[in-house]
């Protein structure tokens, strides 16, 4: 729609074939969830370095830590604990010196939790963002060119035609892709 290119999250599977775990993303247990984490995250960081400053991502560097954060909400163990914040503080950094804009698009679901975290991430680490109504898909899409103040090449309706036709979001079912 906005003539960029578009980065989306790396899959759970691409990700654990590459690094040799589960492939079953239910099974996946905490040194498992680290190395997706910081693989996605690699992986990310080289996609948009390719892409320079002309690109529009689906949620991120920070949807990777809050994806870890929401799966072990309760860890118990210093180490693990401590590991989970020192890469969260990483993240945070890439997101605040790397992203221009970042906006959250509001699922209007106070039970999903990954929502939760975004949000708490946003507050906990001062992280400016635009909330955008996600309610209808292509008033989304409208309301963040207009921020943007980018004249759409597509129509948000046409765009949303391509990206379920090219780009099926929801191919391969990993929890963390939204």
């Amino acid at each position: 729609m906005s003539g960029l290119d578009l980065i989306s999250c790396p899959s759970y599977s691409s990700i654990a074939a590459k690094y040799k775990l589960d492939l079953d993303i239910s099974k996946c247990q905490w040194p498992d969830s680290f190395v997706y984490c910081m693989g996605a995250f690699t992986q990310r960081i080289l996609a948009e370095r390719g892409l320079e400053d002309k690109y529009i991502s689906d949620g991120g560097v920070l949807n990777e830590i809050c994806w870890l954060k929401s799966r072990y909400p309760h860890i118990e163990l210093i180490y693990e604990r401590s590991m989970i914040k020192s890469l969260e503080k990483i993240i945070v950094d890439y997101a605040l010196n790397e992203y221009d804009f970042i906006f959250h698009i509001d699922p209007n679901d106070v039970s999903d939790i990954l929502d939760q975290c975004l949000k708490q991430t946003f507050f906990q680490c001062n992280i400016k963002y635009h909330i955008i109504d996600g309610a209808n898909a292509e008033d989304a899409l409208d309301q963040m060119l207009a921020y943007l103040q980018v004249k759409p090449v597509l129509s948000a309706k046409y765009a949303l035609l391509n990206v379920n036709k090219y780009l099926p979001l929801n191919k391969d079912s990993d929890e963390n892709c939204n």
